[in-house]
Protein backbone atom coordinates (compact mmCIF):
# COMPACT_ATOMS: atom_id res chain seq x y z
CA UNK A 1 0.00 0.00 0.00
CA UNK A 2 1.50 3.34 -1.06
CA UNK A 3 1.29 6.05 1.60
CA UNK A 4 0.40 9.53 0.37
CA UNK A 5 2.59 12.48 1.20
CA UNK A 6 1.16 14.93 3.73
CA UNK A 7 1.50 18.70 3.38
CA UNK A 8 1.15 20.85 6.48
CA UNK A 9 2.66 23.95 8.07
CA UNK A 10 4.37 23.89 11.44
CA UNK A 11 7.06 25.17 13.78
CA UNK A 12 10.16 23.22 14.75
CA UNK A 13 10.03 23.28 18.54
CA UNK A 14 12.90 20.84 19.15
CA UNK A 15 15.75 19.48 17.05
CA UNK A 16 18.44 16.93 17.84
CA UNK A 17 21.33 15.77 15.69
CA UNK A 18 21.30 11.97 15.63
CA UNK A 19 24.00 10.73 13.24
CA UNK A 20 26.08 12.21 10.49
CA UNK A 21 24.00 15.23 9.47
CA UNK A 22 20.55 13.80 10.22
CA UNK A 23 18.11 15.53 12.55
CA UNK A 24 15.30 14.34 14.80
CA UNK A 25 12.64 17.05 14.89
CA UNK A 26 9.63 17.78 17.04
CA UNK A 27 7.22 19.86 14.97
CA UNK A 28 4.07 21.63 16.13
CA UNK A 29 1.86 21.35 13.06
CA UNK A 30 -1.44 22.85 12.00
CA UNK A 31 -3.09 19.57 10.98
CA UNK A 32 -1.28 16.82 12.91
CA UNK A 33 -0.64 18.34 16.32
CA UNK A 34 2.82 17.76 17.75
CA UNK A 35 4.75 15.13 15.80
CA UNK A 36 8.26 13.69 15.60
CA UNK A 37 9.99 13.54 12.24
CA UNK A 38 13.40 12.66 10.87
CA UNK A 39 15.15 14.94 8.40
CA UNK A 40 17.97 13.21 6.60
CA UNK A 41 21.06 15.34 6.07
CA UNK A 42 19.27 18.48 7.28
CA UNK A 43 22.17 19.77 9.37
CA UNK A 44 24.60 19.48 6.48
CA UNK A 45 26.13 22.50 4.82
CA UNK A 46 23.69 24.03 2.32
CA UNK A 47 21.32 21.06 2.47
CA UNK A 48 17.92 21.85 0.92
CA UNK A 49 16.24 21.14 4.28
CA UNK A 50 18.56 23.25 6.44
CA UNK A 51 16.65 26.56 6.58
CA UNK A 52 13.22 25.02 7.05
CA UNK A 53 14.32 22.69 9.86
CA UNK A 54 16.15 25.26 11.99
CA UNK A 55 15.02 25.67 15.60
CA UNK A 56 11.77 27.71 15.73
CA UNK A 57 11.52 27.78 11.93
CA UNK A 58 7.92 28.09 10.73
CA UNK A 59 7.80 26.12 7.49
CA UNK A 60 5.59 24.37 4.98
CA UNK A 61 6.43 20.68 5.28
CA UNK A 62 5.85 17.76 2.96
CA UNK A 63 5.96 14.63 5.13
CA UNK A 64 6.11 10.94 4.45
CA UNK A 65 4.35 8.94 7.20
CA UNK A 66 6.56 6.11 8.49
CA UNK A 67 5.82 3.33 10.95
CA UNK A 68 6.96 5.28 14.02
CA UNK A 69 8.14 8.63 12.67
CA UNK A 70 7.30 11.00 9.90
CA UNK A 71 10.05 11.71 7.42
CA UNK A 72 10.61 15.18 6.00
CA UNK A 73 10.42 14.90 2.22
CA UNK A 74 10.80 18.65 1.65
CA UNK A 75 10.19 21.94 3.42
CA UNK A 76 10.00 25.62 2.60
CA UNK A 77 10.70 28.28 5.20
CA UNK A 78 7.82 30.69 5.85
CA UNK A 79 9.16 32.61 8.83
CA UNK A 80 12.38 32.38 10.83
CA UNK A 81 12.49 33.27 14.50
CA UNK A 82 16.29 33.07 14.48
CA UNK A 83 16.52 36.54 16.05
CA UNK A 84 15.35 35.00 19.33
CA UNK A 85 18.72 33.28 19.70
CA UNK A 86 20.45 36.67 19.98
CA UNK A 87 18.76 37.50 23.31
CA UNK A 88 19.03 35.11 26.27
CA UNK A 89 15.81 36.27 27.93
CA UNK A 90 13.67 36.13 24.79
CA UNK A 91 15.14 32.74 23.89
CA UNK A 92 14.35 31.43 27.37
CA UNK A 93 10.70 32.52 27.06
CA UNK A 94 10.39 30.89 23.63
CA UNK A 95 12.07 27.64 24.71
CA UNK A 96 9.72 27.26 27.68
CA UNK A 97 6.59 27.90 25.61
CA UNK A 98 7.84 25.40 23.01
CA UNK A 99 8.46 22.77 25.71
CA UNK A 100 5.06 23.39 27.33
CA UNK A 101 3.31 23.02 23.98
CA UNK A 102 5.27 19.93 23.01
CA UNK A 103 4.37 18.24 26.30
CA UNK A 104 0.65 19.04 26.33
CA UNK A 105 -0.53 18.96 22.70
CA UNK A 106 -1.31 15.51 21.34
CA UNK A 107 -0.37 14.00 18.00
CA UNK A 108 -3.06 13.76 15.33
CA UNK A 109 -4.96 16.72 16.79
CA UNK A 110 -6.00 19.61 14.55
CA UNK A 111 -4.36 22.70 16.01
CA UNK A 112 -4.83 25.52 13.51
CA UNK A 113 -6.12 28.02 16.08
CA UNK A 114 -3.53 27.11 18.73
CA UNK A 115 -0.71 27.24 16.17
CA UNK A 116 -1.85 30.75 15.21
CA UNK A 117 -1.74 31.76 18.88
CA UNK A 118 1.68 30.13 19.23
CA UNK A 119 2.98 32.13 16.26
CA UNK A 120 1.52 35.39 17.63
CA UNK A 121 3.27 34.64 20.92
CA UNK A 122 6.60 34.06 19.18
CA UNK A 123 6.24 37.27 17.15
CA UNK A 124 5.83 39.15 20.43
CA UNK A 125 8.78 37.35 22.02
CA UNK A 126 10.93 38.24 19.01
CA UNK A 127 9.88 41.83 18.36
CA UNK A 128 7.74 43.38 21.09
CA UNK A 129 9.19 45.89 23.50
CA UNK A 130 6.59 45.30 26.21
CA UNK A 131 6.44 42.97 29.22
CA UNK A 132 7.07 39.42 28.02
CA UNK A 133 5.90 37.91 31.31
CA UNK A 134 2.40 39.06 30.40
CA UNK A 135 2.69 37.38 27.00
CA UNK A 136 3.72 34.14 28.72
CA UNK A 137 0.71 34.25 31.06
CA UNK A 138 -1.68 34.89 28.18
CA UNK A 139 -0.38 31.91 26.23
CA UNK A 140 -0.53 29.64 29.28
CA UNK A 141 -4.15 30.59 29.99
CA UNK A 142 -5.16 30.22 26.34
CA UNK A 143 -3.43 26.83 26.17
CA UNK A 144 -5.40 25.64 29.20
CA UNK A 145 -8.56 26.87 27.48
CA UNK A 146 -7.59 24.90 24.35
CA UNK A 147 -7.12 21.79 26.49
CA UNK A 148 -10.58 22.23 28.06
CA UNK A 149 -9.11 23.27 31.43
CA UNK A 150 -10.16 26.92 31.65
CA UNK A 151 -11.25 27.92 35.18
CA UNK A 152 -14.81 28.94 36.06
CA UNK A 153 -14.91 32.70 36.61
CA UNK A 154 -18.61 33.46 36.94
CA UNK A 155 -19.50 32.29 40.47
CA UNK A 156 -18.33 30.12 43.35
CA UNK A 157 -17.65 26.67 41.90
CA UNK A 158 -18.78 25.01 45.13
CA UNK A 159 -22.06 26.76 45.97
CA UNK A 160 -22.83 29.10 43.06
CA UNK A 161 -22.71 32.27 45.13
CA UNK A 162 -21.70 35.34 43.13
CA UNK A 163 -19.72 37.04 45.92
CA UNK A 164 -16.27 35.57 45.33
CA UNK A 165 -12.89 36.63 46.67
CA UNK A 166 -10.71 33.54 46.29
CA UNK A 167 -9.27 31.69 43.31
CA UNK A 168 -8.63 27.98 43.67
CA UNK A 169 -6.72 26.13 40.96
CA UNK A 170 -7.47 22.84 42.70
CA UNK A 171 -11.23 23.45 42.63
CA UNK A 172 -11.14 24.87 39.09
CA UNK A 173 -12.19 28.47 39.66
CA UNK A 174 -13.57 31.02 42.10
CA UNK A 175 -14.68 30.35 45.67
CA UNK A 176 -16.63 32.44 48.15
CA UNK A 177 -15.07 32.98 51.57
CA UNK A 178 -17.38 30.44 53.22
CA UNK A 179 -16.49 27.63 50.79
CA UNK A 180 -12.83 28.58 50.89
CA UNK A 181 -12.91 28.16 54.67
CA UNK A 182 -14.58 24.76 54.37
CA UNK A 183 -12.34 23.49 51.56
CA UNK A 184 -9.10 25.08 52.73
CA UNK A 185 -8.10 25.75 49.15
CA UNK A 186 -7.18 28.82 47.13
CA UNK A 187 -5.65 32.26 47.30
CA UNK A 188 -7.22 35.68 47.42
CA UNK A 189 -7.49 37.34 44.02
CA UNK A 190 -7.73 41.07 43.42
CA UNK A 191 -10.39 42.60 41.20
CA UNK A 192 -7.70 43.80 38.77
CA UNK A 193 -6.15 40.34 38.44
CA UNK A 194 -9.55 38.69 38.02
CA UNK A 195 -10.42 41.20 35.30
CA UNK A 196 -7.16 40.32 33.52
CA UNK A 197 -7.90 36.58 33.58
CA UNK A 198 -11.44 37.19 32.35
CA UNK A 199 -10.14 39.44 29.56
CA UNK A 200 -7.73 36.76 28.34
CA UNK A 201 -10.27 33.95 28.39
CA UNK A 202 -13.13 35.91 26.80
CA UNK A 203 -11.14 37.73 24.09
CA UNK A 204 -10.14 36.45 20.68
CA UNK A 205 -6.56 35.31 20.38
CA UNK A 206 -5.17 38.65 19.15
CA UNK A 207 -7.06 40.93 21.54
CA UNK A 208 -6.10 38.69 24.46
CA UNK A 209 -2.65 40.30 24.51
CA UNK A 210 -3.99 43.86 24.39
CA UNK A 211 -3.75 44.97 28.01
CA UNK A 212 -1.19 46.21 30.51
CA UNK A 213 -0.81 45.41 34.19
CA UNK A 214 0.92 47.05 37.10
CA UNK A 215 3.91 45.18 38.50
CA UNK A 216 1.95 44.00 41.54
CA UNK A 217 -0.98 42.68 39.50
CA UNK A 218 1.32 40.94 37.01
CA UNK A 219 3.12 39.19 39.86
CA UNK A 220 -0.25 38.10 41.25
CA UNK A 221 -1.36 36.86 37.82
CA UNK A 222 1.84 34.82 37.49
CA UNK A 223 1.14 33.10 40.80
CA UNK A 224 -2.43 32.14 39.89
CA UNK A 225 -1.45 30.90 36.42
CA UNK A 226 1.40 28.87 37.93
CA UNK A 227 -1.09 27.32 40.37
CA UNK A 228 -3.33 26.31 37.46
CA UNK A 229 -0.47 24.72 35.54
CA UNK A 230 0.69 22.86 38.63
CA UNK A 231 -2.83 21.56 39.26
CA UNK A 232 -3.40 20.29 35.73
CA UNK A 233 0.03 19.56 34.23
CA UNK A 234 2.10 17.17 36.33
CA UNK A 235 5.50 17.96 34.91
CA UNK A 236 8.53 20.02 35.91
CA UNK A 237 9.98 21.93 32.96
CA UNK A 238 13.73 22.53 33.11
CA UNK A 239 13.20 25.34 30.62
CA UNK A 240 10.88 27.09 33.11
CA UNK A 241 13.47 26.75 35.86
CA UNK A 242 16.04 28.25 33.52
CA UNK A 243 13.67 31.07 32.52
CA UNK A 244 13.06 31.93 36.15
CA UNK A 245 16.83 31.96 36.73
CA UNK A 246 17.30 34.35 33.80
CA UNK A 247 14.53 36.57 35.22
CA UNK A 248 16.18 36.53 38.66
CA UNK A 249 13.38 34.56 40.32
CA UNK A 250 15.52 31.72 41.61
Amino acid sequence: MIMELIKTSGVVIRRTKVKDNDLMLTIFTKDLGVIRASARGASGFKNRLTAGTALFAYSEFVLYPGRELYKVNSCELIESFYSLTANIERLAFATYIADLTGYTVQEEAGCERLLSLFLNTFYLFAKWGGELRTVKCVYELKLLEHLGLAPCLTACVACGREETAVFSAEEGGLLCETCQGELGSGRRISAACLDAVRHVLTSDDKRAFAFRLSTDVLEELEIHVADLLSAYIDHDFYSLTYLNTVLGKQ
